[in-house]
């Protein structure tokens, strides 16, 4: 059986474990950051079994796992060791495989810091940090901001490379070009996620932002990175200054399909399957890698649903908007449910970023350079999953 998929590639967002050292309130894992049950090594072995047998059938020549929890570093090293051993037996060398790891940096050994460097496990380095505010506490409630700055430091010392993910919520919101300017100086490239998936009804009313609250913040990263001397990429203002200067140069268009594009897929601690949008929902899972071929889940009737909403959602969305096209319309038909939220209630902010990029760089001889060049582009695979 092959797949509806042309892409060549998939990227597994793998949650090993929701065990947690933290609490941060905003966390969409809340619920379960005290549980400690963990995928197995035979489950794993099937799982890549699976994923060899599917990229084998379409022609797929390389595969990304993001180890995601949790803290994915509570767990012992000697673990992923194992894991690289299951993969170098299922994937062999036909099958390019990287594996990143997305860490709180509360926890990071010696054998950490070696392990890092020699990169056989690890390739993408993303940790969780938001310099400002007060949400990284442990479960006792003692803030870890030490421990974090004190962790990035070991990195940088040791010439190991990382990138950063800060969340845009309630208490960060006032500090966003602060963050960003605190990365820049590192020459760390970055991630901004506006709170976009949450555990109950109390954490939307305690961290979500209105849409103009979030349009304003990514219009405030944007200005402070054209000023920068040393424009560190950040994400999503490269994304959506792509998109700008697409539209700009009337670059051929491109529009996302949801079930010929999707390659980003959220693998829960069972097996249960997802795309980002739709995460946990039980409605809306794929099936499980543990259990079914992965071309099952991927042509299952649960994705095809979940394509057909997308295509609904871009056209009510995106189809009158003037940028359609120059930006394919990932925000829309990805939405999970704060998101379809905020489209409903403000509309696409996507679309007002733009508008914001595209008369400052008319304004500039930025220009003329990202005409030729485009925007610097994060590269740590850790960073380009939108979690």
């Amino acid at each position: 059986m092959t797949s509806a998929l042309p892409v060549k590639t998939a990227q597994f967002v793998v949650k090993l474990s929701k065990y947690c050292n933290l609490r941060c309130t905003y966390c969409y894992e809340y619920l379960e950051l005290g549980n400690k049950e963990r995928m197995s090594l035979e489950r794993l072995r099937r799982f890549f079994a699976n994923a060899a047998a599917y990229a084998d059938q379409n022609g797929i020549r390389s595969l990304s796992f993001i180890w995601h929890g949790g803290e994915p570093f509570l767990i012992p090293l000697d673990f992923y060791e194992e894991i690289r051993r299951l993969q170098d037996e299922a994937f062999g060398e036909r099958i390019a495989v990287v594996n990143s790891v997305q860490t709180n940096l509360t926890v990071l050994t010696d054998r950490h810091v070696e392990v890092l460097r020699q990169g056989r496990i690890f390739r993408g380095i993303g940790m969780s940090f938001d310099v400002y505010g007060n949400q990284r506490v442990d479960t006792k409630g003692a803030l870890r901001t030490d421990a974090i700055l004190g962790n990035m430091q070991k990195l940088i010392d040791n010439r190991i490379p990382f990138g950063a993910i800060a969340v845009l919520a309630r208490n960060t919101l006032p500090y966003a070009a602060e963050i960003y300017k605190f990365y820049d100086r590192l020459k760390i490239e970055s991630r901004f996620l506006p709170f976009y998936m949450s555990a109950g009804d109390g954490q939307v009313s305690a961290h979500a932002l209105t849409g103009r609250e979030i349009t304003d913040a990514l219009k405030a990263l944007f200005d402070c990175w054209m000023v920068s001397e040393t424009a560190t990429p950040v994400d999503p203002i490269g994304e959506y200054i792509d998109y700008a200067v697409a539209w700009m140069a009337g670059a051929p268009k491109s529009r996302y399909d949801k079930l010929a594009q999707e390659f980003v897929y959220i693998v829960n601690v069972d097996g249960g399957t997802w795309g980002v949008a739709e995460a946990y929902d039980p409605a809306y899972c794929y099936g499980n890698v543990f259990e079914q071929e992965l071309a099952a889940v991927f042509q299952s009737p649960v994705r095809r649903r979940a394509a057909h909403e997308s295509a609904q959602r871009m056209q009510t969305y995106c189809a009158q908007c003037p940028y359609f096209g120059s930006c394919p319309g990932f925000f829309v038909g990805d939405a999970t449910p704060e998101q379809q939220r905020l489209l409903a209630d403000f509309g696409c902010p996507v679309r007002e970023v733009i508008d914001h990029m595209v008369g400052r760089l008319e304004k500039t001889e930025i220009k003329d350079a990202l005409l030729s060049a485009g925007a610097p582009k994060t590269e740590n695979p850790a960073l380009q999953v939108s979690l």
